[in-house]
């Protein structure tokens, strides 16, 4: 990529935002280096990379990385012998403890097995938790090394600390004693040369019999070792070389297992520093609003709702920048501060960022092609040095340009043909975008020339933009308009300005008549425009509502076709659990009354009356049945297929629904019934007839709509536990039923995400829920979840 044109669309302020979002000083150098990738494949690869890494961020929040120390120098002298400090093993242990997080961060995923590129990356690092676990507990600090270490060195301090306990008595009970009060100038115990001294004054040196160590600047003074705690001091001594000898040895010990483990150390420090790196550029796509585009096999441009990355989201303003099939030069025209300038580098910085895998501030749906180079010439330039004016340092860029630009480069020129005389700037205008047009190469360019609106006009592949200007308010509106050629509004800017219209009408009649016409013919060209606008607003609006009545209508038909299906299936149950219970209880009356008459002498003749008494309660049984629709098992009176008849009431046994027969399949022995709203194909041996009662007059029922209960769709669950969020979540599940409410909107923080977890597992197998969703940026991102009941 040229490095000029690099600097002047702003590229390296990209990557200082990509390198301020990573946490490793490896990632910031890969940040600071990245350029725009010039393969397709390549470019889908990066681009591949920042959506799994953006996807992981938004379901599990953001990555358990920290700053990462670069061991590796560290692990090279370990494999060939050097003992390795404290600090260094600490360094060691500290990107362990990072691997093992990071690993833990990326099992804790629930779509873990949906990655690709992420996936093989994680899966690559080795975790060494005996080697973190043992540098972790041995090494307390820098320059510490911990006491149970090992079996040696946890004797040695004991002894130590048993020493130093005896001195102390012994110095303490010695500068106590009244009999050593006048000999001490102080009643303190000290350190000289790394053992235990008292202060002795000058004049009683001999009254305390020891060897002295040190004494005052003013000889006033001596430090004395008393001779009780000599021994003690040498064996102190002693143990400090113990000590130095273990510590050694343990540093060694450890050392070596970090050499052990060389070839995964560097390993997981290369892996860490890559998952920053494409962790930062998901971080700067969610923090922009940055969406994936896709590459175009055919070439095609199409940028909707396009932003300037680098512009304030209260300021900036998004366009369509467009290049339909055939178009490869665009002319963008319009008065002074209309944002020309803006739109050349918007399109020149999306595609430098895309070819470098970041997400860009666009509509879903936008696509790009890739480009082997990118030239601009934006700004006003002089070059002191080499005595150029403006226009010559442009035409010493264009030059350039124009040597190195083929069909696979994008050329950006701001103000083409500027800084010269009009009607020669011009012409050398059209002359230059013309050999690009021949040469197949995309370019934009923005000037104030009529000559090259009419030049876009008639020269096919060519395509005329404006900026949209407010001439009420004096401001632009910076909307990027394709195919709609701008006009200077010198007039009528300077007439709202106050200039006098004596002036403006002198200033008409110097223009050629052709000019004029041509500036009225733009004028009347942009209203109407504005009016199919406003038109075309109007009915995307109108069918939008009339899109929205229909489907509440149809989700309220719905609703109210499942609840009479619910009555009518309770119905059914109660009646037949109503019908076994009494078959049940006169089948056990029968049994006794039978029982009683078989001990009788007439027994014969009664039991030809209780079997007539029993038949008619099976009859009045039967008509418990039919009452309601309510057909009784007729599984063993299935029809044959040449029993059916197109219009036949059936029972289907298996959904326990009545039916209408509407065609017989013969060859497939089964036939199509259609139950309420459904048509299905059914086994002729399913089929029972219908026992339905006659269905009375329909009468015609008006159903009144009542007032709605309105319910704060809002749930804060910030701080509950999961069983009381639970709780809390099924009641307003059941408030937003009632009250016909059809989203809902749960806060459960980011925090450990433990929360999100529990809510989500509740929602999957809830059957009044549709779907659930993360809120996006402006909901409050992962720590809110979006419920459609």
């Amino acid at each position: 990529m040229d490095q000029r044109s690099l600097k002047v669309l702003e590229y390296h302020k990209i990557l200082k935002s990509l390198r301020e979002r990573c946490v490793t000083q490896g990632g910031k150098e890969m940040a600071g280096e990245l350029v725009p990738l010039e393969t397709k494949s390549s470019v889908n690869r990066a681009l591949d990379f920042t959506d799994e890494s953006l996807g992981m961020i938004l379901r599990n929040g953001r990555p358990p990385l920290s700053e990462v120390p670069n061991t590796s120098d560290y692990v090279k002298r370990a494999s060939i012998g050097s003992m390795l400090s404290m600090k260094e093993l600490l360094s060691v242990g500290t990107l362990l403890r990072i691997t093992r997080d990071m690993l833990n961060y990326f099992h804790a995923d629930t779509q873990k097995n949906e990655l690709n590129l992420l996936k093989e990356l994680f899966l690559v690092l080795r975790t060494c938790e005996e080697l973190e676990k043992e540098i972790t507990r041995k090494i307390i600090g820098p320059e510490e090394m911990a006491d149970n270490a090992s079996r040696d060195l946890s004797r040695i301090r004991r002894e130590m600390q048993f020493k130093n306990n005896r001195i102390s008595e012994k110095l303490n009970h010695m500068i106590s004693s009244i009999s050593f009060d006048k000999y001490l100038q102080e009643k303190i115990v000290t350190i000289r040369n790394s053992r235990y001294v008292i202060p002795v004054k000058q004049e009683y040196r001999s009254q305390v019999p020891g060897i002295v160590l040190d004494k005052s600047a003013s000889g006033a003074t001596l430090f004395i070792e008393p001779m009780a705690v000599v021994e003690l001091n040498n064996d102190i001594k002693i143990l400090v070389a113990e000590e130095e000898q273990e510590i050694v040895r343990i540093l060694k010990d450890l050392s070596q297992k970090v050499a052990d483990n060389r070839d995964d150390i560097i390993g997981n420090y290369d892996i860490l520093v890559e998952l920053d790196f494409q962790f930062a550029k998901g971080k700067y796509g969610l923090d922009i609003n940055g969406v994936k585009t896709n590459i175009s096999d055919d070439g095609g441009i199409r940028l909707l709702r396009a932003k300037h990355p680098l512009i304030p989201a209260d300021q900036v303003v998004a366009s369509d920048i467009i290049f339909d099939e055939g178009i490869d030069t665009m002319v963008i025209t319009g008065p002074n501060t209309g944002g020309k300038t803006v739109s050349l580098k918007t399109m020149g910085l999306l595609n430098l960022m895309i070819q470098s895998g970041i997400f860009v501030p666009v509509r879903e749906g936008s696509q790009t092609r890739i480009f082997t180079n990118i030239f601009a010439d934006i700004g006003d330039e002089q070059s002191i040095e080499q005595s150029l004016s403006t226009f010559s340092s442009h035409m010493t860029n264009i030059v350039e340009i124009m040597r190195s630009a083929d069909e696979n480069s994008l050329v950006l020129f701001d103000e083409l043909g500027a800084g010269t005389d009009p009607t020669e700037g011009a012409a050398l205008a059209i002359s230059i975008l013309g050999a690009l047009h021949k040469r197949r190469v995309t370019s934009v360019s923005t000037t104030h020339y009529s000559e090259l609106k009419e030049f876009a006009l008639v020269t096919p592949g060519v395509v005329n933009a404006s900026v949209e200007f407010d001439v009420s308010t004096l401001r632009p509106t910076y909307r990027l308009l394709i195919g709609v050629p701008g006009k200077s509004n010198a007039f009528e800017i300077a007439k709202r300005l106050g200039l006098g219209d004596d002036i403006i009408e002198n200033s008409r009649e110097l223009i050629k008549n052709e000019v004029i016409r041509f500036e009225e013919t733009l004028i009347k060209i942009d209203e109407k425009r504005r009016r199919t606008e406003a038109e075309h607003d109007a009915i995307i609006r109108l069918k939008q509502q009339t899109e929205a009545m229909k489907l509440d209508m149809d989700k309220e038909r719905e609703r109210f076709v499942l609840e009479k299906e619910a009555l009518i299936r309770k119905a059914q149950e109660e009646a037949l659990d109503i019908v076994q219970t009494t078959r049940e209880e006169t089948e056990e009356i029968y049994k006794e009354i039978r029982t009683i008459q078989e001990t009788l002498t007439s027994g014969i003749k009664d039991n030809k009356e209780l079997e007539a008494i029993r038949k008619r309660i099976k009859d009045k049984e039967k008509n418990i049945y039919n009452f309601g629709n309510i057909p009784k098992d007729y599984k063993h009176h299935a029809l044959d297929i040449d029993e059916l008849s197109i219009g036949m009431k059936v029972y289907v046994n298996s959904l326990r629904r009545e039916g209408v027969v509407l065609q017989i399949l013969t060859h497939e022995n089964k036939a199509m019934v259609q139950s309420d709203m459904i048509k299905l194909k059914v086994d002729v041996g399913d089929l029972t007839p219908s026992t339905a009662l006659a269905k009375p007059e329909e009468t015609k029922i008006t159903f009144k709509k009542i007032d709605r209960h309105v319910m704060n769709t809002k749930l804060d669950l910030r701080g509950k536990n999961g069983e009381e969020s639970l709780f809390l979540v099924e009641k307003m599940l059941g408030d937003a039923m009632l009250s016909g409410n059809k989203q809902i909107m749960i806060v459960h923080g980011k925090g450990t995400g433990k929360l999100r977890q529990i809510i989500h597992e509740y929602l999957k197998g809830n059957p009044l829920i549709e779907d659930f969703r993360l809120g996006a940026m402006n909901e409050g991102g992962s720590g809110v979840t979006i419920v459609n009941l």
